[in-house]
């Protein structure tokens, strides 16, 4: 399994590879007056992933002594996501070409219908692997370490409170 610097760091390797794709998007639009519908849905996505990524980093290294099994996960839908990246980021290059050495527009407006369908697959898979990574944030986010919280929680709670006897769990 990876270590904490590990995951990190092919967290940043994958993010820095969506922030490729979103400038190579952004080279396209450029170069064409308007893009169709599909290739501005991925484009959001490969965005929304990248800060997904970002956040999944910055926990990572923020709770480094997380037992291995709370980032088991990470590592394989990172590789999920690089690949996918890499598919599209083909596609992006491709579509590039193709619109600086079209001379009529109509032919880079096939090249678009052409990719129509893989590029549907590609940001439903997008999608799915950000979905996931948010469900890993918010589940971290959720869980709480017990034995280090509850002393806080006690030290935060009135004195009256504990003479009652409502609670006894320190």
């Amino acid at each position: 399994m990876m270590d904490p610097l590990s995951v990190t760091s092919a967290v940043i390797a994958v993010a820095t590879l969506a922030a490729q794709i979103c400038s190579a998007f952004a080279d396209l639009r450029s170069l064409c007056r308007s893009l169709p519908g599909r290739l501005h849905a991925v484009n959001n996505e490969v965005a929304d992933l990248e800060l997904v990524l970002f956040q999944v980093a910055s926990l990572v290294e923020e709770r480094a002594c997380l037992p291995e099994s709370k980032r088991s996960a990470i590592p394989h839908l990172l590789k999920q996501a690089r690949t996918k990246l890499i598919e599209l980021k083909s596609i992006i290059d491709r579509l590039i070409i193709i619109s600086r050495n079209a001379k009529i527009p109509l032919a880079g407006a096939n090249a678009w219908r052409k990719e129509q369908d893989k590029l549907q697959s590609l940001q439903e898979d997008i999608r799915a692997i950000k979905c996931s990574l948010n469900i890993m944030l918010g589940a971290s986010n959720s869980y709480v370490d017990a034995p280090t919280i509850l002393p806080v929680i006690a030290l935060k709670m009135p004195a009256w409170f504990w003479h009652v006897g409502i609670v006894d769990i320190c």
